[in-house]
């Protein structure tokens, strides 16, 4: 089997294909590390496969927002955080194994060179509905984790 699109095309030349398609509650599911805020599983592991949610870009689009949907909540976190965790379920999002949360606790950012350097085109699994998407981002201004600096850097 021949190369790809992906293998023949330069990080420029992605960028400028895939980033002005990529929108608000967009559903993606890639390999995240620390420098994202994604914590590796295993001892030795260097990065973790993460579904996440696309809530915004910077307007220059070198950083792309994005929350994390978790299959549990942590119980480690304070009973504040533990609530900002939005359910969603595998009825309305059948890309899911099981029901999950989307934790709105947290944004977290990824550059854009580092989303087209893991970018594989078929790792876009889906989108949120409206409603979804604007109960987890009101859920997420209301962290007090998530600065209004971050919430207008991603135009929220």
């Amino acid at each position: 089997m021949g190369a790809s699109i992906a293998d023949i095309l330069s990080n420029k030349e992605k960028s400028q294909l895939v980033l002005p398609n990529i929108n608000k509650g967009d559903v993606f599911k890639m390999r995240l590390t620390p420098k994202e805020g994604i914590i590796p599983k295993n001892k030795g592991d260097n990065d973790r496969d993460k579904y996440f949610i696309i809530v915004g870009k910077t307007a220059n689009n070198a950083l792309i927002g994005f929350v994390v949907i978790n299959s549990n909540i942590n119980t480690n976190i304070s009973k504040e955080l533990q609530d900002l965790h939005y359910p969603i379920n595998v009825s309305d999002y059948p890309f899911l194994k099981k029901n999950s949360f989307v934790c709105c606790a947290e944004l977290k950012e990824i550059t854009a060179d580092n989303f087209i350097d893991r970018y594989e085109g078929e790792r876009r699994c889906g989108k949120l509905t409206n409603e979804d998407l604007e109960l987890i981002i009101g859920a997420l201004k209301s962290s007090p984790l998530v600065t209004p600096k971050q919430l207008k850097r991603f135009g929220l």
